[in-house]
């Protein structure tokens, strides 16, 4: 097992109210650990994708709290490098234009750079105070957006040390670290969460989408902005429900939006219209990207399909259908597709010149097995009838994908037995395993069975305080120390896994320091290395 140690700084503040009008703050905090055993690939989902500019290196953002570096040219199932420090999922991840820096988004509010080579964490930035779920690069312009669920767009010059140059914020609400919003109240942005960002090369424009109400009966609307001074310029509505995926042409000139309404929209930034709506989807659109000329637009999401719409034609053909919903979709420089889903697997798609077939033999816009006219399948979809669906269901024009790189099952259920030393989890295969969270190692397997059957059979007659908590929503199992809680459990040593000696055995031990000092153990010669290094004193 690996143990990845993380600190959460203040997750709770207290204001106890003193006399003479001070107040004085306690700040709770967390250590937690992570026991994964690490193979050289994703547990669960993988939330975004980026490639460098040949194509040849793949990055991926997981939902297991880690970023990975995969060789494209490689036959290797195992990544090249692992970029571990997260302590939630990794919702977005972006390749600077050097390409030896990446960049993180993470639902632990976190912003993080990491040199690509070495692996190592080199910045983090805390200025969101909810989920970053979404990061923008201007290539020409050095700047990076960061978008989340605090309502905030932050804009960074990373030619500036990565200091926040402009703060798009609700009227102030939220707040970020020593830069003040541009705006004022009276040009507030967004009133809800903000789930995707998109700027063009030269940030020339911004675009942000988000869940915010724009009538009583739809929520989903996009604004517009000026990166270059933080200021609103306009926004779009349109959608009905959320909007979950954004993307600006490279002359600034026009951007392609999907939202939770399962609909896609063309709009012209220039006069702040849509010029064209698409109900190619049956359910939520969670990712789009298009090919340098923005004249083709590939799109994925909730219903597992993946499509390519011709802008001009206006057809749009079903190019590939997936087991699980899209999450990603990213066009390589070879014109093949790379694609992530809800499970732990990539998977690279050779689509090109099935396409090229496909137009050949249909050429302008003429209606194929695999194409869709997107004004009937809007039709479709609002009246239900399940004779006009059955016609106008489309076939995939690519049956499997070229290649797959397969993922690792993620841990789904967790139950810590009486002891509280053994925790008792299932996978997402459905095999179960015992682990000892002292050890950090997993000391049973038990293989496919019921998870509650077996809980019952492992039920003991014992009352251990609970001095930790445990999750698996990072894939994986967090074991999580809450002071003082941490240190309220007491066990003899044989109940804590030492050997039956006869001195020990009357001996009990404080279980939560025990772990805490292991933890801890190479930490003050490593601090002591690296100040001295910097001439710092210790």
């Amino acid at each position: 097992g690996r143990w990845h140690l993380c600190f959460w700084p203040v997750l709770q503040r207290r204001f106890v109210a003193m006399m003479g009008g001070t107040a004085a703050r306690k700040r709770h905090r967390r250590v937690s650990y992570i026991l994964r055993e690490e193979q050289g690939r994703h547990r669960g989902g993988i939330e975004s994708l980026a490639l460098n500019r040949r194509g040849e290196l793949l990055f991926s953002a997981g939902r297991d709290g880690t970023a990975r570096c995969w060789s494209t040219s490689s036959s290797r199932d195992r990544c090249e490098r692992v970029y571990d420090a997260h302590t939630d999922w990794v919702n977005d991840v972006i390749l600077l234009g050097d390409e030896a820096t990446l960049v993180t988004g993470s639902s632990d509010n976190t912003i993080k750079m990491w040199n690509v080579q070495s692996e190592k964490c080199v910045a983090t930035y805390g200025e969101h105070t909810d989920y970053v779920k979404a990061l923008a690069y201007a290539r020409g312009r050095g700047l990076l957006a960061s978008a989340g669920l605090d309502r905030e767009v932050i804009i960074w010059d990373l030619e500036a040390s990565a200091q926040p140059v402009a703060t798009m914020s609700s009227g102030g609400r939220g707040g970020s670290f020593a830069a003040k919003p541009i705006t004022s109240r009276k040009c507030s942005g967004h009133e809800d969460s903000i789930y995707c960002v998109a700027v063009n090369s030269s940030a020339s424009v911004l675009v942000s989408g988000s869940s915010e109400r724009v009538s009583t009966h739809a929520i989903g609307l996009l604004r517009i902005w000026d990166p270059r001074t933080g200021e609103k310029v306009g926004r779009l509505k349109g959608h009905t429900d959320n909007v979950r995926c954004v993307l600006v042409s490279e002359d600034g000139t026009k951007c392609i939006s999907g939202g939770s309404d399962a609909s896609m929209k063309l709009w012209d930034l220039r006069t702040q219209r849509c010029v064209q709506s698409f109900s190619i989807h049956t359910d939520s659109v969670w990712t789009v990207d298009a090919d340098p000329s923005f004249s083709q637009v590939f799109s994925g999401g909730r219903d597992k399909a993946v499509f390519c719409t011709d802008l001009e034609t206006l057809h749009s053909t079903m190019v590939c259908q997936t087991e699980e919903p899209v999450l990603k979709l990213l066009r390589s420089p070879d014109e093949s597709l790379w694609i992530s889903t809800t499970s732990s697997a990539l998977q690279h798609w050779e689509v090109e010149s099935h396409l090229a077939k496909e137009r050949a033999a249909h050429g302008h816009g003429r209606p194929s097995l695999h194409t869709v006219d997107h004004h009937l399948r809007r039709q479709s979809m609002w009246t239900g009838g399940a004779g006009d669906e059955a016609d106008l269901q489309p076939l995939p024009l690519v049956k499997s994908p070229a290649a797959v790189l397969k993922g690792l099952p993620a841990l789904v259920k967790c139950d810590f037995l009486e002891n509280r030393r053994h925790v008792l989890a299932k996978d997402s295969a459905g095999c179960c395993s015992v682990w000892d969270v002292t050890s950090g190692k997993r000391v049973k397997d038990f293989g496919a069975v019921d998870f509650d059957e077996q809980r019952k059979a492992l039920e003991e007659e014992m009352v251990v305080p609970a001095w930790c908590s445990v999750d698996c929503r990072l894939g994986s199992l967090m074991i999580n120390l809450d002071f003082p809680q941490a240190f309220s459990a007491e066990q003899y040593a044989v109940e804590s896994g030492f050997p039956r000696i006869p001195d020990l055995e009357e001996t009990k031990i404080n279980v939560g320091f025990r772990v805490v000092r292991s933890l801890f153990r190479n930490w003050r010669r490593a601090r002591t290395k690296m100040r001295a290094k910097s001439g710092q004193q210790v």
